[in-house]
This record gives structure tokens, sequence and C-alpha cells, in this order.
């Protein structure tokens, strides 16, 4: 079968070779699939050039894996906040519009005091009063993966690329890496009031020491340098690292949003009002800063113009820490909502309740038994029924890609081999 067509030939827009089993012919067809003329190139030179083709659409699909499986700082789809309600003993979950659920009520004095989320949606808890981390299930069952010897203070905890879990020793001043299985390990001693950390793009570890007013670089070797000297008695008290790299640092006793350069450079993202007391700072999917503002008992978005709005006012329970709820692991309630406006131009309000889909179970705290103990690295076996799993640092995306390109290899062969045979 032919095709004819008139018309000039579209310089523009660049002839793309189509090849017709029928014959030996090849037609020129532009974007508009429209034939504007005929060729004569052979079959061996029609795959030659879709060979060639293939090559290059292949590279680029291996470039765009690689660089998708580059360890970047990922965010994944913000879908609602769980917030540590550190003086109502509780567990619970806010949504961007402000409805709140209870998720979790702990005994009386655990102090939970920071969160985090893990890959199946389970959420890791650092409990002060306990001196342990533990898991809270979807369905509400705790269970002790660490158990911390006295006056330790778990304050805060991220999950690595591998699933373990990185926790802020804020009472003995160290900062240790505590497996699912429960084994714990010591990265570093002798910070002054670890109180935030986060991990950039190269697996180090930033940390927000409150006491000594610095944020500081650890390597996963140990090794530790200072980032930035805040002004005596600034108090940073978290951190957490956009995708430009920079760190977000919540300083606690001034009252500022701030961001530090990985240069050095600090400015003022906000500046909250006296006592309000930013005590922690996590980056949602859509770059804008979520904030615990402890002595203000709220939780609100700053954006990186510096715009803030109220995301949720807790009556009495002074929140402590947030994490960001993926889409998938938010908790479905039936609610009541109630909202109220302020006069502010860039700041609303609004309180809501909800009522919980599932009922909370309490275990009791597990026992622990050390293994060895040095100055430079610490590892304590824990008893645990957590299965544990961070939140991958690489998306999906990656692996889809990598098997794609692996498929159009595969084309491009089949393709080379019928070139031969036809030749």
């Amino acid at each position: 079968m032919y095709f004819s067509a008139g018309g000039d030939f579209d310089e523009e827009n660049g002839p793309i070779w189509i090849y017709s089993e029928s014959s030996d012919h090849v037609y020129h067809f532009v974007r508009s699939r429209q034939i504007l003329g005929e060729s004569t190139l052979t079959k061996k030179h029609l795959a030659t050039r879709v060979g060639n083709l293939t090559l290059l659409a292949l590279g680029a699909l291996l470039l765009t894996s690689s660089l998708v499986f580059l360890p970047i700082a990922v965010h994944a789809q913000t879908g609602a906040y769980v917030v540590i309600e550190s003086g109502g003993d509780t567990l619970s979950q806010v949504t961007p519009d402000g409805v709140r659920t209870v998720l979790f009520h702990f005994h009386f004095g655990t102090q939970p005091f920071g969160v985090a989320v893990d890959s199946s949606g389970n959420y890791i808890v650092a409990e002060h009063g306990t001196n342990a981390l533990s898991k809270i299930t979807p369905s509400g069952v705790r269970s002790v993966i660490y158990q911390f010897s006295s006056d330790t203070l778990p304050h805060r905890v991220v999950i690595d690329s591998a699933g373990n879990y990185i926790v802020c020793e804020i009472g003995d001043g160290t900062l240790s890496k505590i497996t699912p299985a429960g084994v714990r390990t010591v990265i570093y001693q002798g910070l002054l009031a670890p109180a935030g950390v986060a991990i950039d793009s190269e697996g180090n570890y930033i940390v927000a020491e409150h006491d000594a007013n610095v944020l500081s670089k650890i390597t996963p070797a140990g090794v530790r340098t200072v980032i930035y000297n805040f002004t005596a008695g600034n108090g940073p008290s978290d951190v957490a690292i956009d995708a430009q790299g920079n760190y977000i640092v919540a300083e606690n006793t001034a009252n500022v949003l701030s961001k530090i350069t990985p240069s050095g450079v600090r400015t003022v993202i906000y500046q909250f009002s006296a006592n309000s007391s930013p005590h922690a700072v996590k980056i949602d999917s859509d770059g804008n800063y979520i904030v615990v503002e402890e002595s203000g008992s709220v939780i609100s978005k700053i954006t990186p113009a510096g715009v803030r709005t109220v995301i949720y006012l807790f009556p009495f329970d002074d929140p402590t820490d947030v994490a960001i709820v993926p889409t998938q692991f938010v908790q479905t309630t039936t609610s009541t909502t109630t909202s109220s406006t302020t006069s502010s131009s860039t700041t609303t309000s609004s309180s809501s309740t909800a009522t919980s889909s599932f009922t909370s179970t309490y275990t009791p705290t597990s026992s622990s038994t050390s293994s060895s103990t040095s100055t430079s690295k610490v590892s304590t076996t824990a008893s645990s029924t957590s299965e544990g799993g961070g939140i991958p640092e690489f998306p999906f995306q990656g692996l889809a890609a990598t098997l794609f390109a692996i498929l159009v290899a595969g084309s491009y062969l089949v393709v080379r081999r019928r070139a031969r045979s036809t030749s």
C-alpha cells in the first residue's frame, strides 16, 4: 500500500520516519500526522535510523533514572499532619483544613515528644516520660521498639532511607540509631541538647543543638562540623531541609523561623510574636513549612514568602512535634468542624474535633538488655515487636524508569537484529 499527498515539506516541524510493511518505502510524517512526501530509504537504513533514535531515547531514560535515584530530599504528597500533644499525652491527626482526630491516648505521664511516620503508616514516637521509642500502628496498637536508660529523654526522631530510627537523646547529649529490630548504635556523643535532626542528600545528620546555639553536621562516620553559630539565646530546636538543600530552622527562644544556606548565610523567613516558641518544623509536598508553636498551642503553615496561616489551635495540650502524613495513610473520620478567622490578613484559625475510626490499645513497656558499651560506639538490643521501615528516600518512579529503559533496550536489539536479517 502506498500513500501520497501534495504540499510543501514542513521544515519547521521536521519529519518523523515511518516504515510501511508492504514496501521498502518510508514516508515523512509531521506532528500533525499529515503525509507530506515520499522517500526511498531501504529497510536497513530505516532500521539504522530507528536504532540510533532508540539508543538516544535509552540514554535519556537511563539518565533520568539515575537522576531520580539521587538521594535528594523527597517530600511525600501531604495528606495530613500527625501531631504530638505532649501535655495531654495524645497523638492526633490534623488535616490541612483543620479537622483533628485523636489517634492514640498514652498513659498519663508518658510525655510523648517526637514523632515520625514510617513506610507502613506506623507512628514512631519518642517518649520523654518513659524513656522509650515506641511504635503506634494505624489501628492503635502500641509496642516498644527500644527502652532507653533513665533520663535519656528521647526527644526527636527521624527515619533514614534504610528504615532506621535516628534519635536525638536530649538528656544525655547523644545522637543514636535504632534499627527496627531494636539494636542501638551511638552516632555521636557530647552534643549540647540535640533538639532536632534532619538527614541531608549525602546521608549526613544535620543537628539543631539548642543549648550550644549551633547547627552542626555529623557524618555517618561520626565526624562533627559546625554549619552555623546562632546568636546566644536563639535556641535552635529543630531543622528541616528544603529541595534546594537549605536548612530551615525553628529558633525556639528567638521566636524565629530562619533559613541557613549550605554556605552559612542566615535569613529570617518569619518572625513570630513573643512567646510563640516555634518548636518543630517540617516541609510539606508544596514546599511550605509546617511549624509547631509550642507556647501558642498552634500548628501553622508558613509559605517560603513568609505568609503564615494557622492550621489548628489546640485548647491546652502543648503540641511539641509534627510529621507529614502521606495521603495514603490519612485516617478517615466522622467529624464536625468549627472555624473562626482572625482579623490578620495572613493568619486564619480553625478549630475542629473528630471521632477516631478505631480503638487504641496500650502495650506495656518492654525491657532491654545491653550487649556492649564503649566511648565511640554503643550497641544495645531491645525486645521489640516492631516491623519498622522508613519512608523510602527514593521514589518509585525511578524503578519504573529503569524497567522502561530495559524494555527500550530490548526493542533496540530486536530492531538491530531485524536490520541485519533484511540487509
